[in-house]
């Protein structure tokens, strides 16, 4: 077995100092939470990790590089040929990430203090649920488009998770802040591969174009809905768990959530990275059908790794659509369907479903309990060299 040094980005000062000196053991270095590091093929400034490895370390050290994208290794060939840096690492993608081992976690003690979901027959008075809190542009377009819509509930929260009080109660402040620091434009328009939108400035400022999965700074308010208006949706359980005040935030449902009959989940990236966050291991966990809109092939994936999707209710036709723009009308195209189906109809589709619903909670409980565990990630590199 190799020797391994372990970095993570919580010191990076410190790391990068250890990965300019030259070493016979190997590097690991870890992102388990997101689907990162690309700047400049993707994100912005701030996200750039594979920036930061490549111009300080050692050119002769054996380098590792783990996050959460099931696309790894693909968006790392791409940064190469974008950048064309002097050296090259090995990226070795941690899904469905760490986000699982969290959730599981949380569901286990969940099972200790409440009654759980699946087992609450609570009324449905919703057909599709959508919970928002950062305002992706994404989000925006997607609230666009849904909100009023008869059977259609969101929340539209942009809550700092460590502004959240201990029974789950946030103030408008961190809503506020964005809200007052929102920009103007006189019209904004599809990039040609529809995967990020131009606005033009007012004030003869320049454009600017900005991907769809990063934040949304411009006021795009329509006339179905307003993004200077907080709404935010409460737990019944109210007591969470003690230690874990983000629980709140991305455990516990929300009344409406319980109400709701299907989850729509806007997930972190849209373009070209694969993430699965907290936001579907909630419907997963707890037995509630979903649909994701994420990159191009996002449930194909999904259905690599094991999981079933839910053919009888959705048509999946969308998901190898390349451009956001045209991918997206396709799932929202999806949403309004069922936001119209017939009761009868869609209590079929709902209960035909069923098996897969629980069988896809029991992979998730299942998949694997050591995906946090480095000593493990560093196992499976040395038996498969």
């Amino acid at each position: 077995m190799s020797d391994w040094i372990y970095l993570t980005p919580e010191n990076w000062t410190e790391d990068l100092k250890i990965l300019k000196e030259k070493t016979d053991k190997n590097i690991l270095i870890t992102y388990l939470i997101e689907s990162c590091g690309y700047w400049p093929l993707l994100g912005d400034s701030n996200d750039n990790m594979l920036e930061l490895i490549h111009n300080y370390s050692h050119p002769d050290n054996k380098i590792w590089y783990v996050n959460s994208d099931y696309n790894a290794q693909r968006n790392y060939d791409d940064w190469c040929e974008l950048v064309k840096p002097k050296m090259r690492i090995n990226m070795y993608p941690l899904v469905p990430s760490i986000a699982r081992e969290v959730f599981v976690g949380r569901l286990r003690t969940y099972r200790e203090l409440y009654h759980p979901v699946e087992d609450v027959d609570v009324p449905k008075k919703y057909r599709v649920i959508c919970m928002v809190n950062q305002p992706k542009i994404s989000r925006i377009l997607t609230l666009r488009e849904l909100a009023g819509q008869p059977g259609f509930i969101y929340s539209y929260n942009i809550t700092e998770i460590n502004t959240i009080g201990e029974k789950g109660d946030t103030t408008d402040e961190s809503f506020m802040n964005h809200s007052n620091d929102l920009q103007s434009y006189t019209s904004w328009n599809w990039r040609k591969d529809g995967n990020a939108i131009t606005y033009n400035h007012v004030f003869d400022l320049p454009d600017e174009t900005i991907p769809v999965d990063m934040f949304c700074g411009y006021n795009m308010s329509n006339k179905l809905f307003d993004m200077t208006k907080r709404i935010s949706l409460k737990t019944p359980f109210v007591d969470g768990f003690e230690g874990d005040i983000s629980a709140f935030h991305d455990f516990l449902p929300v009344q409406e959530w319980l109400e709701s009959e299907i989850d729509l989940v806007c997930e972190t990236h849209q373009n070209k990275r694969w993430h699965f966050s907290d936001k579907v291991c909630k419907p997963l966990g707890f037995c509630k059908p979903f649909l994701v809109i994420g990159c191009v092939g996002w449930h194909k994936i999904l259905e690599k790794l094991g999981f079933k999707l839910y053919d009888e209710l959705f048509d999946y036709s969308f998901d190898e659509i390349e451009s956001f723009r045209y991918r997206h009308e396709a799932i929202i195209i999806q949403i309004k369907s069922i936001l119209e189906m017939d009761d009868n109809i869609l209590k079929k589709k709902l209960h035909d479903i069923e098996d897969k619903i629980y069988y896809n909670k029991r992979l998730l409980l299942d998949y694997r309990d050591d995906m946090g565990d480095i000593t493990n990630i560093t196992k499976q590199i040395d038996d498969n060299s």
